[in-house]
């Protein structure tokens, strides 16, 4: 018992061997297939070199930004060796304490920040911001 099949199951059936067959039975000529090698090792180089690039750049503003963090962290030591100067040259004075500390909390040396702003405090137990660096020093 045979079944007639519709119109547009035919035309499938039809169609889709041939778009296969066109796939793997297609030949290239010596010319065509190297042209085609040429082009493919073209774009995938283009590709590479681009990705080069990009490396580079971004290689180049990593390389600003660290340069522009140690000229930062250099002048705050520099700031701090002053302050530790006036420090000695002036006792007694909470500012000069509390200024080497948030030097200091800068800088990521928190013990000697907490060292300092104990000095201010204890000059000054009611000095404001000393309490508030002092929070954010662990005190």
């Amino acid at each position: 018992m045979k079944h007639k099949l519709s119109q547009l199951h035919v035309e499938t059936i039809v169609l889709f061997p041939k778009n296969l067959r066109f796939i793997t039975e297609y030949s290239f000529s010596a010319s065509q297939s190297r042209n085609i090698k040429v082009a493919m090792v073209s774009i995938v180089s283009l590709f590479l070199l681009s990705l080069i690039y990009l490396q580079g750049v971004t290689l180049w503003a990593n390389l600003k930004h660290r340069e522009a963090f140690y000229q930062q962290k250099a002048q705050l030591e520099s700031e701090v060796t002053y302050w530790e100067g006036i420090a000695t040259k002036y006792q007694g004075y909470r500012d000069v304490y509390y200024r080497i500390a948030a030097l200091q909390y800068k800088l990521g040396n928190i013990t000697e920040s907490q060292h300092y702003v104990k000095k201010a405090l204890e000059m000054d137990p009611n000095f404001p911001e000393g309490r508030v660096l002092g929070a954010q020093v662990g005190l």
